[in-house]
């Protein structure tokens, strides 16, 4: 019998349990031989396991909480991941035994096979429950119900939203696992929801979790995913941890980075023949999204009452902390540029050395957030915002994937910021676009760089102008959000600098033919400095 690439034949090696499949969680012997011998070499052939690259110290089961599902258990099995070095990581596994007699494992997804077992004498399989049809169903039924399941200390709990509509009771049979390669498993019902099953773990509410429930049911924003439900696991005295997320399917052309490089191939083209134009629907398409923008703020400023997200001032906690982030994140880059300097090309090189000259000018450009008054608003913000965020429907933009700044940790992701660093990501989106295109096509290859680049300077100022002028114009009254126009140039400055600066390490780290792009950001940034450190 052959399942997709999983001959059972060629198994050698095989789990047999020495109790009933209801008392798994009590097996230590079939446990630690799952520890030494499975989980790892299964998790490494997974997109969603981060930990490829790192050399592991320990993996544990840490814990097993049982959801029964039609005719039996599933487990999902919390493991806890030690490494060489850097922090340590816990994943969620969900299991569920599938014999070989089982007349559907035949239609099982190759993927989720994970080892032989035998169970009270019956041959078959330990799967991922993720591609077990009885698991899909019993996720969907358990939040259209809000169920609570026991466990041994504390319960799984299954929160319905209204994005949910009653009448889809019998969609749980309507499933399907998308051939994606993502961080996270994704299970799709009736083509109307996306449930998207957390592996990577952390204790807290996903911040995810917490932005759609709040926009769709308080902040009356549209332009996203409607909230539909959660799956947490809850328990006295410890911090709830998010299991997963419920929402609606979208529906779109392309992200909005594809759908903003096809407009430049317009402007590619006429570059070449040297005309510079951009298209008015382009204009039009950037205005929108900048009022999107801003309407998603406006939902954000919304609440004044709950601790999660009525707005904060700059106090001096908060000051603090901003300046002790801005400086540490520009020690690090700058150490790490000058360990690289070797590398970059005659132009790069030019660049990095007005960044480096200019760093006494730009710590006294941080102390100037401790000195300025500022009166501006602090929100729970999207966090993680560019072009790859938003979607384009080919009439509207929808926003998705509120996690945050995927390397910051949870806590982290979820203080307030001024708005406008929201607004910074997408500038900087904005010029990466356009420069990724003019910089690295073919097309432009025998074109002067710095023709290039005055190029790209105009199309990035006039798009920049128009999202800016739509955001604002939305926003309405300046001095209640941002204090003034020059406390709002500030921040937004402040922001583009930390953005610009923060993307030199992934460009050194990944690619380094890209590294002008963050350090024509930040020179951009640098002939705005004078204005304030005067």
């Amino acid at each position: 019998m052959n399942l997709g690439n999983i001959d059972i034949a060629a198994q050698t090696s095989s789990l047999i349990l020495k109790r009933p499949w209801a008392e798994f969680p009590y097996d230590k012997e079939a446990l630690t031989w799952l520890e030494e011998n499975v989980f790892y070499n299964y998790m490494r052939k997974c997109r969603w396991f981060a930990g490829k690259a790192r050399m592991i110290k320990f993996l544990k089961v840490q814990q097993l909480l049982s959801i029964p599902v039609e005719d039996g258990l599933s487990y999902l099995i919390i493991l806890h991941l030690g490494y060489t070095y850097g922090d340590e990581e816990k994943y969620a596994m969900p299991v569920s035994f599938m014999p070989d007699d089982f007349e559907l494992i035949g239609h099982i997804n190759h993927k989720a096979f994970i080892t032989r077992i035998t169970v009270e004498g019956k041959s078959g399989w330990l799967i991922d429950a993720i591609y077990d049809f009885r698991f899909q169903v019993q996720l969907f039924d358990d939040i259209f119900t809000n169920a609570k399941t026991p466990q041994e200390k504390g319960y799984i709990v299954y929160h319905k939203g209204k994005g949910l509509a009653s009448t889809d009771e019998n969609m749980s049979y309507l499933c399907v696992v998308p051939d994606l390669e993502q961080s996270n498993s994704s299970l799709v019902y009736g083509n109307k929801y996306f449930f998207k099953f957390y592996r990577k773990l952390f204790r807290e509410v996903n911040p995810e979790v917490e932005m759609l429930q709040f926009l769709t049911e308080k902040g009356g924003f549209k332009n996203i995913p409607a909230y539909c439900g959660s799956m947490v696991l809850e328990r006295p005295g410890i911090p709830p941890v998010t299991l997963g997320l419920m929402m609606q399917k979208v529906v779109s052309k392309s992200d909005s980075w594809v759908s903003t490089g096809d407009d430049l191939n317009n402007f590619l083209f006429m570059i070449v023949d040297k005309v510079f134009g951009i298209n008015e629907d382009v204009f039009e398409k950037v205005e929108l999204l900048g009022k999107r923008t801003a309407e998603m703020h406006l939902a954000l400023l919304s609440d004044k009452k709950s601790k999660e997200f009525k707005p904060e001032p700059y106090d001096d906690t908060y000051i603090s902390h901003l300046q002790n982030h801005l400086n540490n994140l520009l020690d690090k880059r700058i150490k790490l540029l000058k360990e690289n300097y070797s590398r970059l090309d005659k132009n790069a090189k030019s660049l990095a050395d007005d960044f480096i000259n200019c760093e006494n000018n730009i710590r006294h450009f941080f102390e100037k957030i401790g000195s300025s008054h500022l009166k501006s608003q602090r929100i729970r913000i999207h966090g993680d915002y560019h072009l790859g965020q938003v979607l384009f429907t080919g009439t509207d933009y929808l926003i998705i994937d509120f996690e945050g700044e995927p390397e910051s940790a949870i806590t982290d992701r979820k203080i307030k910021h001024s708005p406008l660093k929201d607004v910074a990501g997408m500038i900087r989106s904005f010029h990466y676009a356009v420069c990724a295109k003019l910089y690295f096509s073919s097309e432009t290859r025998e074109i002067n760089p710095l023709k290039l680049q005055k190029s790209a300077d105009r199309w990035y100022k006039l798009i920049t102008d128009a999202y800016l002028d739509a955001y604002m114009q939305t926003m309405g009254d300046i001095s209640a959000i941002f204090g003034s126009r020059t406390e709002l140039n500030f921040l937004l400055q402040l922001h583009l600098l930390e953005k610009s600066v923060y993307e030199l390490g992934y460009e050194l780290n990944g690619r380094p033919d890209w590294i002008r792009i963050p350090l024509k950001g930040i020179q951009q940034v640098l002939f705005e400095l004078d204005k304030f450190n005067s």
